[in-house]
């Protein structure tokens, strides 16, 4: 489970988040760092109680050097699909912008099913929802704030959809937060809320938020803003630079994963 968003602040001043909700009260994310894509690895077993048989592939959330900002949410687990995970590495690795991670998306989507989820995307100029219904994609052209939890909008509930208790709440709360926001500071207070009680963006209801993230991109860095653990007891909150382009260098890469909260260091770049 997740609750995700895009808020525009202003021209060239953009960003994305992500509270990751997971099957076990603790996780330690794991990085791939190259110099055209960041991305924190996604999780199929998300729903797993063994940190032994966790199961990585594809991006949770990520960036790439063209400042294209990508995460995702869960919808509908089911065998024989592919992890959803792998559709925003795809948009990371093969979009310059959202429309042509969009489509990098769909032709993936095409060639073989996908688990049910929502991605969400936002670039210097444009921003996307797209559901991923197994064969089948619907994309939203976004122009305000937007958030998404773990139910599809356009393509509407399902009644087997895996979370039919938190995710409407959470839905309406981060919507009606993010519609009144202002900038990075109301993100925050967004994550950390808990308008419905346990079933808050801040999640203790069924699955726990893990970890928090924001992805900020202004001018031409892209900043990550991430804490590990509940963000209602305010973890401590570590703001890093993404090494991507211009900025990336071994050293560079070293040091963000060094700083960055997780035991399991990172699996890649």
């Amino acid at each position: 489970m997740c609750t995700t968003g895009v808020l525009r602040i202003g021209d060239g001043d953009y960003l994305l988040f992500k509270n990751k909700d997971f099957g076990r009260t603790h996780f330690d994310d794991r990085l791939v760092t190259e110099p055209a894509v960041f991305g924190v690895r996604g999780v199929s077993t998300w729903a797993g109680t063994d940190p032994d048989l966790d199961e990585f592939s594809g991006f949770s959330i990520g960036a790439n050097q063209h400042g294209l900002l990508c995460c995702d949410s869960n919808v509908r687990t089911l065998q024989g699909h592919a992890n959803y995970d792998e559709l925003t590495e795809i948009a990371l690795r093969e979009g310059r912008d959202v429309g042509s991670a969009v489509a990098a998306v769909g032709r993936a989507v095409e060639s073989r099913p996908y688990l049910w989820a929502n991605l969400i995307m936002i670039d210097a100029s444009g921003a996307a929802a797209v559901e991923v219904r197994g064969d089948r994609i619907e994309a939203t052209e976004l122009t305000a704030p937007t958030a998404r939890s773990n139910h599809h909008v356009v393509l509407e509930p399902h009644p087997d959809d895996d979370d039919t208790v938190t995710t409407t709440k959470r839905l309406a709360s981060a919507q009606r937060r993010l519609d009144g926001a202002a900038g990075i500071d109301d993100v925050f207070d967004l994550q950390r809320s808990h308008d419905d009680g346990d079933t808050g963006i801040c999640n203790h209801q069924g699955y726990r938020t893990v970890y928090s993230y924001v992805l900020r991109h202004r001018g031409d860095a892209t900043a990550l803003h991430v804490s590990q653990g509940q963000p209602c007891t305010d973890p401590d909150r570590v703001e890093l630079t993404v090494p991507l382009g211009e900025r990336w260098s071994a050293g560079a890469a070293h040091d963000f994963r060094a700083s960055y909260p997780s035991a399991q260091g990172f699996d890649g770049g």
